[in-house]
């Protein structure tokens, strides 16, 4: 009889793994918080460039990539993210926020997931730290 409390507490844990692995990597990310960017791909964003990152819906990243307006499809895929394709407007600044810029749009689309920590938010690939952002 002593074995039936074991069993069921063996059951009880691989169910709230299960449900660990199959939870929805977007509930890190709240909507409607705006994040301001201060590193990417380890380097600090100028303080003179806007940098901004938001889950404006329930699918949709949405915000400021220093010169132009952004957004992307944002969705689960298992345990990681998925960032579809960025759409944005296409003005021409200061050849330095460019530079901020492009570095944004070829990172952004590598991350996979995210982790917040108080005022900061970690957009990360494979748990490696990619962009950072503080509120």
């Amino acid at each position: 009889m002593p074995r039936l409390p074991l069993v069921a507490l063996a059951l009880l844990a691989l169910t709230a793994c299960r449900e660990e692995n199959t939870a929805n990597p977007l509930a890190a990310l709240p909507l409607g918080e705006e994040w301001r960017v201060t590193q990417i791909a380890k380097t600090p964003v100028p303080a003179e460039v806007s940098v901004t990152v938001a889950r404006a819906q329930e699918a949709l990243l949405a915000g400021s990539s220093g010169c132009n307006r952004y957004n992307a499809r944002i969705e689960p895929a298992g345990t990681r993210l998925k960032i579809g394709a960025l759409a944005g407007t296409r003005m021409m600044c200061a050849p330095e926020v460019m530079r901020v810029e492009q570095a944004f749009h070829s990172t952004i689309g590598r991350v996979d997931g995210v982790r917040i920590s108080g005022d900061t938010l970690e957009l990360t690939q494979a748990g490696a730290v990619l962009i950072t952002a503080r509120k």
